[in-house]
C-alpha cells in the first residue's frame, strides 16, 4: 500500500504587503523575504523523496518578524517540520510537527528563522 501525504507551509512577513518572495531550490536553501510569499515541500504538489534533509534560512529586514502560516499541513509517520527561532538548528526549538493537523502561526522573535524537513527511508508522501 503507498502512503500519500502532504505539506504546504507559506510564508508571510508581518506588517509588509504580499508581492514577490526570491525562491529557494526545491530541497532548501536561503530565503529572503522583502515582502513575503510561499514555501511549499520538496517536489509539491508531486512526493517528496526518501531520507530528505532539506534546511530553509528565511531573513527579513532588521527590525521586522517573521510569520509563519499554513495553508494545510500532512505529514506521514516519521517525517518531520522543525522550526527554530533563529539562524540554525543552535537555536531554541520552537515546534517538530508532523501528522496531519491545524498549525496556528509562528512568529519570530528576531528576522530569521530556520526550518528542517526531514523524511525517513520508508515511503514517500506530498
Amino acid at each position: 500500500m503507498k502512503l500519500t501525504s502532504r505539506m504546504v507551509w507559506a510564508l508571510i512577513v508581518a506588517n509588509v504587503n504580499l508581492a514577490t518572495f526570491t525562491r529557494a531550490a526545491a530541497c532548501g536553501g536561503n530565503l529572503t523575504a522583502p515582502s513575503g510569499g510561499p514555501v511549499t515541500s520538496p517536489n509539491y504538489p508531486g512526493y517528496y523523496g526518501n531520507n530528505k534533509n532539506c534546511e530553509w534560512l528565511i531573513t527579513v529586514q532588521v527590525g521586522l518578524a517573521i510569520r509563519l502560516t499554513f495553508d494545510s499541513f500532512h505529514l506521514k509517520d516519521g517525517d518531520f517540520l522543525t522550526i527554530y527561532n533563529g539562524a540554525s538548528d543552535t537555536a531554541s526549538q520552537f515546534h517538530r510537527l508532523t501528522g496531519q493537523r491545524t498549525v496556528r502561526p509562528i512568529y519570530s522573535t528576531s528576522n530569521v528563522m530556520f526550518l528542517r524537513f526531514t523524511s525517513d527511508w520508508y515511503s514517500t508522501g506530498r
